[in-house]
């Protein structure tokens, strides 16, 4: 039990973490190591980049798995609860950063962030089922692409994935008006 709370507190404060490094700018390098992202580097031309905070970074990473896994009108049940685990752990992670301020005592605000460490620990557990199931129903080419991608939006919400291979496109600048 006492190893189950060191976990669910470290989770609550990668996943705090996280929150806070979204707002802070990002290099090129991005800091993915093996975990490998599929889109990176130049494929956009003269977009320039842009640091993505951790809603825009999740979504992102849930919509080009979703576009690259290419899955079949049988998969997408299961790839739905995948998404929406992974959506309400990112949804409950921008509720979360509230709750100890709204505590009046150490003890009562010690409390609520081990609950919420719980919560979160419960909800990636969630998602880690919720992948497994569908890793279980992919063809061996989507496999492929889930070995490298599958864990991205949740390393987004650990604070892992700094998002330093996705590139936004900005809107080509307008010529000035000829007089």
């Amino acid at each position: 039990m006492r190893r189950v709370a060191l976990v669910a507190v470290a989770l609550a404060a990668c996943l705090a973490a996280a929150a806070a490094s979204a707002q802070m700018p990002k290099g090129r390098d991005g800091g993915l190591g093996s975990m490998g992202g599929g889109r990176s580097g130049g494929g956009l031309g003269e977009g320039r980049m842009m640091s993505a905070n951790i809603t825009e970074l999740v979504n992102i990473r849930l919509s080009q798995l979703e576009e690259d896994l290419n899955l079949t009108q049988p998969q997408l049940p299961v790839w739905n609860t995948y998404k929406t685990r992974v959506l309400q752990l990112l949804d409950d992670t921008k509720r979360g950063a509230r709750v100890s301020a709204s505590e009046a005592s150490a003890p009562k605000r010690l409390d609520a962030l081990a609950d919420m460490a719980r919560n979160r620990l419960t909800a990636v557990e969630d998602i880690v089922d919720a992948g497994k199931a569908l890793y279980a129903v992919l063809t061996p080419e989507q496999k492929g692409v889930a070995d490298r991608r599958l864990a991205l939006p949740l390393v987004t919400l650990t604070g892992n994935d700094t998002g330093g291979d996705v590139q936004l496109r900005l809107p080509p600048p307008t010529a000035p008006a000829k007089q």
